[in-house]
């Protein structure tokens, strides 16, 4: 797919082997046997055993790895795909609500399944095949001022209007049109709603630096469930949610962040929490940010229902979280649940580290935040402090800049695995990353905020189905996606699911 023959010609500079160009890590896997692989499109299917490391370029005697273009072109003659259309991805063949990944991330698979498996043991993998058409794969992403761009801004004043109109209409069909064929969308708030946001970074910056200033042990973090362990083994009634679950300050190579969750009023929990007694404003604050994107990213929802033929009340009052504003004080609190103080959505305010720090050049490698796809239904962002924001683009497959011509009353929505799971693929989630960004001086370090709209852990995610197929959102997360999705590998050493 638009790729050029790596072989060299007359003239050009022969090219290195493999065994001096690759990492060691791919340069391993091409110790261990072929992955068996079983590709899939439509009603046939083809076996091969792939040579491990795909690679993008390798001469034609180089004895390991598999040229992708090579392994392209083999399935386009095995499923004699139409002429001018080409294999763009693949999904897992058992989950083709998954969202679809290049064939280069059958190497991150490849990894994990010889990391779980003896030599000779590592199971087959099947895949179904994602065929576009490449007639526009050279053409320019269209940006925001074309209609049929992802980034043409749609009206959250329309999206969050209660009556019926005609443009509503419009706008709910323009949302969702863009979430099922992009797995994005673009709004546009009002600049008092663009306001909160931007003054909440100069804040959460400020309490970010201030953390970091304490010991580990007076900064702020609470969990989602703050039962004893002599209590959850006691308790038979709540299901148990992961030990990954949080609120508060927290950190890792790549950004400091704040993450904030719902404070559910059945559970009394009280907001401001007693650790803010000193800075009500400051907790304030981030409530009225919280209910701003939650509020979002519901109206977002009602959109894809209305289109899509979902039942509204299912997912408002079975999938999310009660919004009723938590109890202000401890005399108003009724009852108490420690098992699920804070809600199932997520806000997490990031402050990225500088990479290029003293002036030191950027390493590409060392993206700020890695490729992947959201967990939940939908992920509403208000627009960064620094663009760097980049989301995959299957038709062209490219890379695209999310936020370069984005203004400050534009925020990004993207759709989750969960989304993609309620939906059986219709909407899927797309892939995105931030690369390595550096800024000048340390003050003007990139922030973002994306608030992830999602289930709670014990709802069932498919209530229609049998018995015996239904899932709740916690088995979805914990037993398919953290399990199977390439970017999310296994690592003993990172800490429990936070989903």
């Amino acid at each position: 797919m638009g790729q050029t023959s790596s072989n060299p010609t007359e003239g050009d500079t022969p090219m290195a082997p493999l065994t001096q160009r690759l990492p060691p890590a791919l340069l391993k896997m091409s110790e261990r046997a072929p992955l068996h692989c079983v590709f899939h499109y439509e009603d046939k299917e083809v076996r091969r055993d792939v040579a491990l490391p795909l690679v993008y370029a390798k001469s034609d005697d180089d004895p390991i790895g598999t040229r992708m273009m090579d392994l392209e072109l083999w399935l386009r003659e095995q499923f004699q795909l139409p002429t001018g259309s080409s294999v763009f991805a693949v999904i897992p063949a058992q989950e083709l609500y998954s969202p679809p990944f290049p064939l280069v991330m059958i190497n991150t698979v490849a990894q994990t399944l010889q990391m779980r498996f003896e030599p000779g043991n590592e199971p087959e993998v099947h895949y179904a095949l994602v065929v576009l058409s490449m007639s526009i794969l050279r053409q320019p992403v269209v940006r925001n001022d074309a209609v049929d761009s992802p980034y043409y801004p749609i009206s959250a004043a329309l999206l969050s209007q209660k009556e019926p109109s005609v443009a509503r209409e419009f706008a709910y069909r323009r949302f969702a049109q863009n979430m099922m064929r992009f797995g994005f969308a673009r709004i546009e708030v009002t600049p008092e709603q663009a306001k909160i946001p931007q003054d909440a970074f100069t804040s959460v910056r400020k309490w970010l630096m201030s953390q970091l200033a304490l010991p580990t042990e007076q900064r702020w973090r609470d969990k989602v469930d703050a039962r004893s362990t002599e209590e959850m083994d006691a308790a038979s009634s709540h299901p148990k949610v992961s030990g990954g679950r949080y609120v508060g300050f927290s950190a890792d190579r790549s950004r400091e962040y704040l993450q904030l969750r719902r404070p559910i009023a059945a559970s009394g929990t009280v907001w401001p929490p007693a650790y803010f007694a000193d800075n009500k404003q400051f907790a304030t604050e981030m409530l009225t940010l919280l209910n701003l994107l939650d509020n979002l990213g519901r109206d977002c929802m009602r959109a894809i229902c209305e289109i899509l033929n979902l039942d509204e009340d299912w997912i408002m009052k079975e999938l999310l979280d009660d919004p009723t504003p938590p109890p202000a004080s401890e005399e108003e609190v009724t009852t108490v649940d420690k098992s699920y103080q804070y809600g199932a959505s997520v806000l997490r305010i990031y402050n990225y580290r500088n990479k290029s720090k003293d002036g030191a050049p950027v390493n590409p490698e060392d993206q700020s935040c890695a490729t992947h796809a959201d967990l939940g239904l939908v992920t509403v962002s208000p627009v960064a402090t620094v663009p760097g924001l980049q989301m995959w683009n299957l038709e062209r497959m490219v890379w695209t800049d999310v936020e370069g011509d984005a203004g400050p009353l534009h925020f990004s929505v993207f759709a989750g695995e969960t989304l993609g799971f309620i939906t059986n693929g219709l909407v899927r989630a797309p892939l995105h990353r931030v690369p390595a960004i550096g800024v000048p001086t340390e003050d003007g370090r990139r922030m973002s905020m994306p608030y992830f709209l999602r289930a709670r852990p014990e709802a069932c995610l498919n209530p229609r189905a049998t018995p015996t197929r239904r899932i709740t959102c916690r088995d979805f997360m914990e037993d398919i996606v953290f399990k199977n999705r390439p970017w999310r590998r296994e690592d003993p050493k990172s800490p429990a699911p936070d989903y």
